[in-house]
């Protein structure tokens, strides 16, 4: 049996579980003078290989049994079709409803923003993107001389584009991005917050014409084969001129929550950095003062106050019940990635819409679902 360490700390922690062993392993030498041969460095962090993945029982991984169970029945109840919650990388619960399999997929809708904005952070670092405050125009050659040229990377990320939040169409004979270029430009960039699903988008096609490769090639090189994902493409459709346009990413369970734990272990897989850590803090903190809670395309806990998708605003945090270190990828129809660094816990979720109460102005894939399911998989953690 795999021995394991249970760390107990606070829900307001500013130090992950993995910063925390770090620490330890650095200061007890220096305070109680033992030499490194007898106070040994932190555990080797684990990642799951191509074709298999190690488990560990609850309660060996510092979880309760009881908590956890009541958290799978919770998600049983609220028509999920699969349930996976990893705690230092390796699976301490999964579960699977609705004849779906390991291996089953589905789009995970506005999920899908955060694998964008990942992909994005990677072009940043082969220098396919010179970084997040590059102009968009530089790739729709339409917008030179117009006020959209002050439109960057990072304004579509965060959602301050200031473009009009059109119908978006996907059909054969629209191409989606030219479309969405032209929509009008409602608010000078970066003074407004509207959740924008055609902009987001347009990150697909951007990163097309800067890596010079089809979405699906760039995602599987950069991200999903160095990971392992081996069940997770991107939804795409023929548009004019031989273009295409792409929507959602397409995941199963397992892929999702390698996703997950990738963004955990802030960028690095099996002592690869595939993206630097320092993009990965950058989009998971607040990234400005309109809406604390969004960062590049994740959607944060424990600030001060938030504004959903439609556009309620509320005080206090996301989840209330959960650490305010956590943050997540959410989806329509509740799929979910949710990462809690002072826990050491990743969680994915996949199934229909949870069926659950929806305060108007609700939306984006935020519910109370969110605090109900994650805050019981972090009560039960010690």
């Amino acid at each position: 049996m795999i021995s394991s360490l249970a760390v107990t700390h606070p829900v307001n922690s500013s130090l992950s579980r993995r910063e925390m062993l770090r620490a330890a392993a650095t200061v007890l030498p220096v305070l109680t003078g033992f030499t490194r041969d007898v106070i040994s460095a932190a555990p080797k962090l684990y990642w799951p290989r191509a074709n298999e993945w190690e488990t560990r029982s609850p309660k060996d991984s510092g979880m309760d049994p009881a908590g956890l169970e009541d958290a799978a029945n919770y998600a049983a109840e609220h028509n999920s079709s699969g349930l996976v919650v990893l705690r230092g990388g390796r699976i301490v619960s999964e579960k699977y409803w609705q004849d779906w399999t390991p291996e089953t997929s589905q789009p995970i809708f506005s999920s899908s923003k955060s694998i964008a904005a990942t992909l994005v952070g990677m072009a940043i670092d082969e220098r396919k993107l010179k970084g997040v405050t590059q102009r968009v125009a530089d790739f729709i050659p339409s917008w030179e001389g117009t006020p959209k040229t002050a439109i960057t990377l990072r304004h579509i990320m965060i959602m301050t584009s200031g473009i009009e939040v059109g119908a978006g169409r996907v059909s054969p004979d629209v191409d989606a991005f030219e479309e969405t270029a032209a929509f009008p430009l409602e608010k000078k960039p970066g003074e407004y917050w509207a959740y924008n699903t055609p902009v987001y988008r347009m990150l697909i096609r951007i990163l097309e014409l800067a890596s010079g490769e089809g979405i699906n090639q760039y995602t599987t090189r950069k991200l999903a084969q160095p990971i392992g994902m081996r069940s997770s493409s991107w939804d795409c459709a023929p548009a004019p001129r031989g273009k295409t346009n792409c929507t959602w990413y397409r995941s199963s369970l397992r892929d999702m929550a390698r996703f997950g734990l990738l963004i955990l272990r802030n960028g690095m897989w099996d002592d690869r950095q595939l993206i630097s850590a320092a993009y990965i803090k950058e989009s998971t903190s607040t990234s400005q003062k309109l809406n604390p809670a969004y960062g590049y395309l994740w959607w944060l806990n424990g600030k001060a106050s938030f504004k959903l998708a439609g556009g309620r605003v509320g005080q206090g945090m996301l989840w209330p019940d959960c650490p305010a270190d956590a943050f997540g990828a959410l989806g329509a129809q509740d799929k979910k990635i949710y990462v809690v660094p002072s826990l050491d816990l990743v969680v994915a979720r996949h199934g229909g819409a949870a069926s659950v109460a929806r305060v108007q102005g609700e939306g984006g894939g935020r519910s109370s679902f969110d605090n109900e399911l994650l805050g019981r998989i972090c009560r039960s953690a010690r």
